[in-house]
């Protein structure tokens, strides 16, 4: 017997399967069409910071660098200004608070701008090399705190505020006022990063182009400044994995950029005891 089922359910099926295939192929075409434009490449800057004070050189950690679109004649005048301002040293801010030696050293030690860059220890408040504000502050903590222990853990919170971060947040000030140059300057953000323990940073999916690596703000190595204002070209496709961007305070084998140093100023001695 003959079906009775219609031939139209299938015509229709071949339809629809026809346009699909021609749906498929025109976006096959548009995708490979030589008008689609392509992601732009870009590139890395894997930046080391090596510093050499007397015998050691060794990397410069938890220091902030900035990437400025342009070259070094385009940023002239932000440079000029970089290696002329004169700033005021760690050791003669807290010289001029009165701070003790033991404060400033223990400041020194780990290269810190503030009290919060490392935990005071049981040594600093007790010990041969006790500091004189962290005592004043551990005892003032001791009658909330009742604990000594904790006193100590929290002793920042009983120093005075210029003694706490009032350097760190005067350094800070000259980095709004220059970054805010070099923006104006450059038309473009300033890309920054922070140095990890061994001096090495990455600055990434940069376009092709140059630009000036600064610290803007000159950093303090023994007892001399220090402020880089390379010049770096980026091109499509530099890898991190390529040899690194190498900055120093002294010209070695493959240095790329010496930084301009200076004398630090030299201050009265501190005080005796503490603020």
């Amino acid at each position: 017997m003959a079906s009775t089922q219609s031939p139209f359910p299938i015509a229709r099926s071949h339809r629809g399967l026809g346009a699909a295939v021609v749906l498929l192929l025109a976006v096959i075409c548009v995708a490979q069409t030589p008008n689609a434009t392509p992601a732009q490449a870009t590139g890395v800057i894997r930046l080391r910071v090596r510093v050499k004070v007397g015998e050691s050189t060794r990397g410069l950690s938890r220091k902030r660098f900035f990437l400025i679109k342009g070259t070094r004649e385009q940023n002239k005048s932000l440079i000029d200004a970089i290696e002329q301002r004169t700033l005021t040293s760690r050791d003669c801010y807290y010289r001029q608070l009165g701070a003790s030696e033991a404060l400033i050293k223990w400041l020194n030690e780990s290269d810190c701008e503030s009290v919060y860059c490392r935990e005071i220890q049981p040594e600093d408040i007790d010990g041969a090399g006790a500091v004189p504000e962290f005592k004043v502050a551990v005892a003032a903590g001791e009658k909330e705190f009742v604990s000594r222990d904790l006193a100590r853990k929290w002793a920042t919170v009983n120093l005075p505020a210029n003694v706490r971060d009032g350097f760190y947040k005067q350094r800070q000030e000259e980095l709004r006022v220059l970054l805010k140059q070099a923006e104006e300057l450059s038309q473009a953000p300033v890309l920054s990063v922070m140095t990890d323990t061994k001096g090495t940073a990455y600055f990434t999916e940069l376009l092709p182009g140059t630009y000036v690596v600064s610290n803007l703000v000159p950093g303090e190595t023994g007892n001399r400044s220090i402020s880089w204002n390379c010049e770096v070209q980026v091109k499509p496709g530099d890898l991190a994995t390529e040899k690194p961007y190498l900055i120093s305070n002294v010209q070695e084998k493959n240095v790329k950029c010496v930084g301009v140093e200076k004398p630090l100023p030299v201050c009265g001695p501190a005080a005796n005891g503490g603020q």
